[in-house]
């Protein structure tokens, strides 16, 4: 008998717990971060788990493409967030990201929202950080020197992540 797992929370609430996480470890100390180096990484990473399991929570719930494509190598076994917009963009049709970031965006009442999650779908100054996040070096902290960017502003980065996951 091949009978599909039914999980314990929806890829939504999982979603907005990694969102939820990183908003813990920034905690109300700005300081926290700048004081703890090595932290960044793994809040980056959970900021953009936050936003795979969006885009994917997203499209497989809606139809647009089921778990299996969600999970193929071509979107890096799931882990590569440009590439799930990719393929989400394929199946929307219309201009490169521009379906995806407006379908993650539209509710969010951050300011820059929308701009703070095309940079971490589609950015060129996160590229690397896409990168290391898809081979999971960003969450083991295995990174050098520019290998992972941060958004200016690290309240409404998470603020935004948490709307996109919520909305």
């Amino acid at each position: 008998m091949n009978k599909k797992a039914k999980h314990v929370y929806t890829g939504q609430e999982a979603a907005i717990a990694y969102a939820l996480s990183s908003e813990r470890i920034a905690g109300s100390d700005a300081n926290f971060l700048n004081e703890n180096q090595a932290v960044i990484p793994i809040f980056v990473s959970l900021l953009f788990q936050s936003l795979e399991i969006s885009i994917k929570y997203a499209g497989i719930e809606s139809g647009l493409f089921t778990e299996k494509e969600a999970r193929s190598r071509a979107v890096r076994s799931g882990h590569g967030i440009k590439e799930l917009a990719v393929l989400t963009c394929e199946k929307l049709g219309g201009k490169p990201f521009g379906p995806i970031r407006m379908a993650m965006t539209h509710f969010n009442k951050v300011e820059h929202s929308e701009e703070i999650i095309n940079h971490m779908i589609s950015g060129a100054n996160f590229e690397k950080t896409r990168e290391c996040y898809a081979s999971r070096c960003l969450g083991y902290g295995q990174v050098a020197d520019g290998d992972f960017a941060v958004v200016a502003g690290i309240r409404p980065w998470i603020a935004s992540v948490k709307e996109t996951a919520t909305n």
